[in-house]
């Protein structure tokens, strides 16, 4: 599966995360909230307009349209 943006996820599907952003902010942002390069999450809600949901180590957390634009996803080998 080739990488694609958070932005473009399809809900109710598991994804890794592949790379962020290079803008420290949105790193270290995310790394608080255990979003890291090689962590899988899964879609909860990817609606226009509106915050991307995904649920991540048992929280459910909300990324910004922009945000979302800069982190790229690869698929869960199973």
């Amino acid at each position: 599966m080739s990488e694609l943006s958070l932005s473009m996820a399809q809900v109710g599907k598991q994804y890794v995360v592949k790379n962020i952003g290079e803008q420290d902010r949105l790193v270290n942002r995310l790394s608080s909230m255990g979003i890291l390069q090689s962590t899988i999450i899964e879609i909860c809600q990817n609606n226009q307009k509106q915050p991307v949901l995904v649920f991540v180590r048992d929280t459910l957390v909300a990324i910004g349209r922009k945000d979302s634009q800069k982190i790229l996803l690869g698929g869960v080998d199973k």
